[in-house]
């Protein structure tokens, strides 16, 4: 892991990772993978994992 990464980093993925999220949702898409997150979004899995974690998002409850 970078030991640069920032809260606000962690933030600025977060909320690309709702966008997406948000944009499966309006086209009634399955939940992305953390691999399609992580295409989406040009972060790597593990800051997507990250992310999630610092905004108490559970990769589990991304599944349908």
């Amino acid at each position: 892991m970078d030991a640069y990464y920032t809260t606000s980093s962690y933030q600025s993925v977060f909320f690309l990772v709702i966008e997406v999220l948000n944009d499966y949702a309006r086209h009634e898409r399955p939940s992305p993978t953390i691999q399609q997150l992580a295409a989406r979004t040009g972060h790597s899995e593990e800051k997507i994992l990250e992310s999630l974690e610092f905004g108490s998002i559970s990769p589990k409850s991304l599944l349908h």
